[in-house]
């Protein structure tokens, strides 16, 4: 039986109705005029709840041992994983199994499939969270997809596009941002954080949000005081996108 086809076939069904599933969310919460960083926490909180529906299957003798083995290929074997592992594995441990005639391994194979491409779908949808922000923000999901990007991220095509839409690019000179930003005593809005810390927009909110960043209200205006920004980034209270990243990913993995 051609188990890698079956697998590849799984996940890949799968993961196209995950990635539908996310879109058609999104597209239905602007509509109801919910916020991104709600929808997007909601939606990752179901997408758990679902993949551990999808895990009590294995939660029993034999099928949660054959999951371990099937998910050891990758550091077992170069190349030929699947075949390899179960060929000199699973295959010898099911034959072991009193009444093995009763275990289907290609059902078994399928439904790891099924986890994988549930549990890697919402790993990509964490990771892109700025990118689908600003799709939420302008209501345009046709570029939308599970899609892991190479490189640095904020320098993507399609990121770069949908931000400058979101963010254009201000009237006021560089000349003038440059003298303001020299001056360690004025209030800098948002953009100026940015240009100053490295960070995107995006990332200063969200900071701004967890409180993570030192800011004020002035009525609807946020300002952040350039003093205490410089402050704050000696003191070592920044993360990085790769920090962020990171806890992005132990998150999926604690919570699947």
């Amino acid at each position: 039986m051609d188990y890698q086809t079956n697998y590849t076939n799984t996940y890949n069904q799968i993961f196209l109705k995950r990635e539908a599933f996310f879109k058609d969310q999104l597209v239905l919460a602007k509509q109801l005029n919910q916020t991104f960083n709600y929808t997007s926490n909601t939606l990752l909180k179901n997408s758990n709840a679902f993949l551990t529906s999808k895990i009590d299957y294995f939660m029993e003798e034999p099928y949660l041992e054959i999951m371990v083995l099937f998910n050891n290929r990758f550091s077992m074997y170069e190349d030929n994983r699947i075949k390899n592992i179960i060929e000199y594995h699973i295959e010898p441990f099911v034959a072991a199994l009193d009444n093995n005639e009763t275990y289907n391994l290609n059902d078994m194979i399928c439904k790891i499939a099924e986890l994988d491409a549930i549990k890697e779908a919402s790993r990509i949808f964490k990771n892109n969270y700025s990118l689908d922000q600003f799709m939420y923000i302008l209501n345009d999901f046709r570029k939308f997809e599970l899609k892991e990007y190479t490189g640095s991220f904020e320098n993507h095509p399609l990121y770069t596009k949908l931000r400058n839409k979101v963010y254009p690019k201000s009237k006021i000179g560089k000349t003038t941002i440059k003298n303001t930003l020299e001056n360690e005593n004025v209030y800098l809005d948002v953009k100026q954080v940015a240009e100053i810390t490295n960070y995107t927009v995006s990332t200063i909110y969200d900071l701004k949000h967890k409180r993570k960043i030192p800011f004020y209200k002035n009525g609807a205006k946020l300002q952040f005081k350039k003093s205490e920004i410089l402050d704050w980034m000696e003191k070592g209270k920044g993360i990085t996108k790769d920090d962020l990243e990171a806890k992005a990913t132990e998150y999926l993995f604690k919570n699947s």
